[in-house]
């Protein structure tokens, strides 16, 4: 399968009918655009997938691996049977593996691993998430704002850093993830007649 196939198969598996707490993304740029995820859902958590097909190289999973681990509460990879055992070998013991195939004409869905809560969150890269007049706008409903409107945006991140701690950054930046309207590539959350199934 290519990798746009498994993108919309695992997107039709994510939907959640009338949930209007979960925005499910396409390419969420993050570590301040040095990486990208194939697909991103925000709600409660942040929950990451990223999508390697038979076709793709396996090169950039190292540094990839490196800056999800930063920034996601949960991380899945999901794949085809070529890659399984290099990338089973690859990502942390706290990552998921989504096996996605086609068998008999279905697109089929195999969880290799269930994943796990990440514990390796950087703050400072959370916080890269947040745009400055999202910071701002935190920075003043905490009255943490003088002084700081005019700073660069590394300086606010690290002040971000240094007056919160990292479960209330984490909470703070869902927040502004989900109140973003916005969104260039944001999948509908609710489940669609025409939605290929996976068996």
């Amino acid at each position: 399968m290519k990798a746009n196939d498994i993108l919309l198969a695992v997107q039709s598996e994510l939907r959640h009918k009338e949930d209007n707490h979960t925005r499910i993304l396409k390419e969420l740029h993050f570590c301040n655009g040095d990486s990208i995820a194939d697909l991103a859902v925000i709600n409660g958590s942040l929950t990451a997938f990223e999508i390697k097909s038979d076709a793709d190289s396996l090169v950039r999973l190292p540094r990839q691996i490196t800056n999800y681990n930063k920034v996601f509460d949960y991380i899945t990879i999901v794949t085809g049977n070529t890659h399984l055992k290099k990338v089973s070998s690859l990502v942390p013991d706290f990552w998921g593996i989504w096996v996605i195939s086609i068998e008999n004409g279905s697109i089929v869905k195999k969880i290799v691993r269930e994943e796990n809560r990440n514990y390796e969150i950087n703050a400072f890269s959370l916080a890269q998430f947040l745009w400055k007049e999202e910071i701002i706008d935190l920075l003043k409903k905490h009255n943490l704002h003088k002084g700081m409107t005019t700073k660069r945006k590394w300086l606010l991140w690290k002040f971000l850093v240094e007056k919160f701690t990292l479960d209330q950054l984490s909470k703070e930046v869902k927040y502004y993830l989900l109140k973003r309207s916005n969104w260039k590539e944001e999948f509908p959350t609710t489940i669609s007649t025409t939605d290929t199934p996976i068996s």
